[in-house]
């Protein structure tokens, strides 16, 4: 029998509704954040993964925890029609529409409100899927 683990214990919300209820609490800072925990390493392994993507040329792209879209956004660089970003926090998809929309992007992204455990997309639909927890 597994044992249920929720992050906040005085919280009745499920685990998935609190992972998604702290990074809408944070999604405004995410970015930042981001860079400094990481010490800018996360803009190397992105266009790590960009170059990789690239080389399979897709027309359709799934990014699974997209958070605020940024390797979506580098994926607009490569031969994909098609790029969703799907997470679970309404928030950081908040933050991610308005990167997208500055960058005249929103024709080839879209920020869909999603759980990466159930995909809202048939078997096979993506060429490429993306996962960066």
């Amino acid at each position: 029998m597994s044992k249920i683990i929720k992050p906040y214990k005085d919280s009745d919300l499920g685990k998935k509704e609190q992972v998604a209820q702290m990074f809408d609490t944070i999604s405004g800072n995410y970015d930042g954040l981001n860079r400094v925990i990481s010490f800018g390493t996360d803009a190397k392994w992105k266009q790590k993964i960009l170059k990789m993507v690239a080389t399979k040329q897709p027309k359709s792209i799934l990014d699974i925890a997209t958070g605020t879209g940024d390797l979506a956004i580098l994926f607009a660089s490569t031969t994909a029609e098609e790029i969703i970003g799907l997470d679970i926090s309404q928030g950081m998809l908040d933050v991610g529409k308005k990167k997208i929309e500055a960058q005249k992007l929103t024709s080839k992204i879209q920020m869909v409100l999603g759980d990466g455990e159930n995909i809202p997309y048939p078997d096979n639909y993506f060429d490429v899927i993306t996962v960066a927890y």
